[in-house]
């Protein structure tokens, strides 16, 4: 088995789709970085003045109009009633609010999502810890090291598209049949191709995050805007790099179940992409189910934790219903459970497959 794996890992290095994916894989990480400019540069000593002239303007006409907004805004929130909230003490002109928008490397409190609530077992809406947690993560935001996540979900793509082609590739040459003459044992063939994907993309994902991260902190760091970056954050960097490597092992290796299964490389891809997509377009519409979804549980893997939100309706001391977003969690833990059982079932699969099918 070891000689057959060091065969197979040789093979896939020598094959042109894998140094293909090697540069698609540059050419997301520079995009990836490039995105980082903007967001990270700070404002510029003109676009400070404006900004300063523009709310010098609006706190003039607050000053004399302020009182008046506020009154009509609070009596709209008390004709609404159960308990609404329209940020009446909030609406007052601020700096910032006049600032082109600029981030951090590491989050702060503002870019995060805030506190949420979800149903508890008895029906009632209360602050949940759960989501709170989930929520409030360095993996939560919006910028800095959260906006590289989607960067990192495409190069578990070319790791998935790397397994379907070294599979595929080799049963529409011929060279899959010719190589069973001279190893006959099927089984072994399989394992070791779906091993060698495994292990032979862990350097277009790691490789690619490491320059990715690396990028983008030299990017924040030539501006001055990296933020509270200390010992803490780089250990859930180097937690997040662990769960994305073994995530990348595990599509490479569904990647060469569904090769087998598909026998062709746009029907792979195609299926395995359009599960994706699907599983998030239309998620809202499953309800409770969506805690399913691959997109999802694989979003939880990586981030150690996912929300999703579904309606939940009331009905209200007076009869009427009414309807409301509730948050839930999907735990990472789950997520990686998910993606093994799906990696293992598929595998199981395709080796049944694999062993009874004519490859000629």
């Amino acid at each position: 088995m070891t000689r057959l794996l060091r065969v197979e890992l040789r093979r896939l290095w020598l094959r042109r789709m894998t140094w293909a994916a090697c540069v698609l894989a540059l050419v997301a990480v520079g995009i990836g970085i490039a995105t980082q400019v903007g967001t990270a540069r700070p404002p510029t000593d003109a676009q400070i003045a404006e900004a300063e002239r523009f709310y010098a303007d609006e706190l003039a006409w607050w000053e004399e109009h302020g009182e008046e907004e506020v009154a009509s805004c609070e009596e709209a929130e008390a004709a609404e009633g159960d308990g609404a909230d329209y940020g009446c003490e909030e609406m007052g002109p601020r700096l910032e609010h006049y600032l082109p928008p600029t981030s951090t490397f590491v989050p702060d409190a503002a870019e995060l999502d805030g506190p949420s609530v979800a149903a508890d077992v008895d029906g009632a809406v209360a602050p949940d810890p759960a989501v709170a947690a989930v929520q409030g993560s360095l993996w939560s935001g919006w910028s800095g090291l959260p906006s590289l996540v989607p960067v990192a979900t495409g190069l578990l793509m070319l790791a998935f598209v790397v397994g379907v082609s070294f599979m595929t590739a080799e049963q529409g040459s011929g060279a899959l049949g010719m190589w069973l003459t001279f190893e006959p044992r099927r089984r072994r063939v399989y394992w070791s191709k779906a091993v060698a994907a495994a292990l032979g993309t862990v350097p277009v994902v790691l490789l690619g995050w490491a320059a990715l991260v690396g990028g983008a902190y030299a990017v924040y760091a030539r501006f001055g805007t990296l933020g509270d970056v200390t010992g803490p954050v780089w250990v859930q960097v180097a937690a997040f790099s662990g769960r994305l490597v073994l995530a990348g092992a595990a599509f490479a290796a569904i990647g060469v179940a569904l090769g087998v299964l598909l026998r062709h490389a746009a029907a792979a891809v195609g299926v395995g992409a359009g599960v994706l997509w699907l599983s998030t377009v239309f998620a809202y519409s499953l309800g409770g189910l969506q805690r399913w979804t691959p997109a999802l549980n694989f979003d939880a893997w990586l981030r150690d934790g996912a929300t999703y939100e579904v309606v939940r309706t009331t009905m209200g001391e007076d009869g009427t219903y009414a309807e409301e977003w509730v948050t839930r969690v999907v735990a990472g833990w789950q997520g990686g459970l998910y993606l093994l059982a799906l990696t293992v079932v598929l595998s199981l699969v395709a080796l049944v497959v694999f062993r009874r099918r004519d490859v000629s």
